[in-house]
């Protein structure tokens, strides 16, 4: 992932919240989630959230990478559209993307840390140019080396 090419092609947008699609969604402590709301309500949004566009049947769409806490609060609020970065990225770098924010934000146990590891490793096998090539691809391997330092 060549973040210094992803930023260049990033912008902010106000993006309808209709036209997001959640890529990795998570439980949320609700105490956690009227917080979020709460502060939303009181002093606005202090970070967009982060998208990446991808085509649909009746115009453009969006993955959510980063923000289902900020995504779902706009919802809860009545809003129709959200700030948010849009960032031209593919599906593997947009869901290892959506899991590294997730696995910073919170303390996981080892078996959490590995669960979400395998997951993220078989989803960067699964996108291999050759189903039949045996070698890992540049992403499951950089998620194997990564796992060990996250237990």
């Amino acid at each position: 992932m060549n973040q210094d090419k992803e930023h260049r092609h990033s912008e902010l947008r106000m993006i309808p919240l209709n036209r997001i699609e959640v890529l990795n969604p998570r439980e949320r402590n609700s105490r956690v989630f009227e917080q979020i709301v709460g502060n939303i309500q009181s002093i606005g949004l202090k970070k967009p959230i982060i998208v990446t566009p991808r085509p649909g049947n009746d115009g453009e769409h969006y993955l959510l990478i980063c923000g289902e806490g900020r995504f779902k609060a706009f919802k809860t609020l009545g809003h129709q559209e959200i700030p948010a970065m849009v960032m031209n990225v593919d599906d593997e770098s947009a869901f290892i993307m959506s899991l590294t924010e997730n696995i910073a934000r919170r303390k996981f146990s080892p078996l959490e840390l590995l669960a979400y590891a395998q997951a993220l490793r078989s989803t960067c096998e699964s996108t291999s140019v050759d189903a039949s090539d045996s070698t890992e691809s540049p992403a499951a391997r950089r998620v194997s080396s990564q796992a060990m330092y996250w237990l």
